[in-house]
């Protein structure tokens, strides 16, 4: 039995908000992220890496343009050394101003039964719109997002518009998903968080896309730049499902040796996980932990 998305329900997103604006804020972002934006339109969204400067991840962050302001979405518990990155980051005579929205700006997301309810609802027609395009309604700023496992839709909503979302969500059938909630349909989406990311490189989680290697210098870049002329990975993060509940940590296994489970949910008789695996090139199909057996999907980007 495979885990399904959820129907009808939504999630607030616990995500940090960094209002970045000013003529030269797409430069200073540029510089300190592995992903390049310089060449973003207006009214799109991006993934980016922020990493240290042996080239492991410290914060995982998406990319919003709007009007010519920068939306910055990043991990809660990495935004103070983040917003410092920023700070710091800006020459003296850039037109780039740091502010903090997390009270001001919420990101929902959305998993509706099908796109025809989100137009019923809100107007917008996102069911043959491209993935990461916002389109704006009513002063709120949606954005469709397409992974290998399914469909769902992000809001972004200022606060005091928040109340008449969540009453307009509920009053054609949709529940708050809670954090379990949450936390299984994230790991079957593939949406990494920093608890899977922190000082990993990259590649071993999924995310080589989000490396450029046509932009200029950004703290780790010489690694990254390393690392892609050898051509090998050590670990990747993969999605385990089986029937049995699985503990965080490291667990060992005859076939794999130390393995690290980094998120973990048991939901209606389904168990989901992320796990770091030494895979050596090869390609297994499943795993045995504890004497019971998952099978594996080696996770990439989206």
């Amino acid at each position: 039995m495979s885990p399904a998305l959820p129907k009808s329900e939504y999630y607030i997103r616990n995500d940090a908000i960094t209002l970045i604006q000013g003529s030269d804020s797409l430069a200073v972002l540029d510089r300190l992220i592995t992903t390049r934006i310089d060449d973003m339109q207006d009214l799109a969204r991006r993934g980016a890496l922020f990493c240290d400067y042996n080239g492991r991840i410290s914060d995982l962050a998406s990319v919003f343009t709007i009007s010519g302001s920068i939306l910055l979405s990043s991990a809660v518990s990495e935004c103070d050394e983040t917003r410092r990155k920023l700070v710091d980051g800006r020459s003296w005579d850039e037109d780039c101003e740091i502010m903090v929205a997390d009270e001001a700006i919420f990101c929902i997301s959305v998993f509706p039964n099908d796109f025809e309810q989100v137009k019923n609802i809100f107007g917008v027609d996102l069911e043959g719109s491209p993935p990461d395009i916002l389109f704006e309604s009513d002063e709120h700023l949606f954005v469709k997002s397409v992974t290998h496992n399914g469909i769902f839709f992000d809001i972004l909503v200022k606060f005091e518009n928040l109340d008449n979302i969540i009453s307009s969500l509920s009053k054609f059938g949709f529940s708050e998903m809670d954090s379990i909630g949450w936390n299984n349909a994230r790991i079957l989406l593939g949406l990494r968080q920093m608890c899977d990311s922190a000082g990993r490189l990259p590649d071993e989680i999924g995310f080589a896309s989000l490396v450029s290697k046509d932009k200029g210098c950004y703290p780790g870049q010489e690694i990254h730049a390393r690392l892609d002329s050898r051509g090998r990975k050590i670990k990747s993060l993969c999605r385990i499902t089986g029937d049995s509940p699985i503990d965080l940590g490291k667990h060992k296994t005859d076939d794999f040796g130390t393995i690290s489970i980094t998120s973990a949910t048991y939901l209606d008789g389904i168990a989901s996980a992320f796990a770091l695996i030494r895979l050596e090139g090869n390609s297994p199909e499943s795993i045995d932990i504890k004497d019971s057996n998952y099978t594996i999907d080696v996770m990439g980007y989206p």
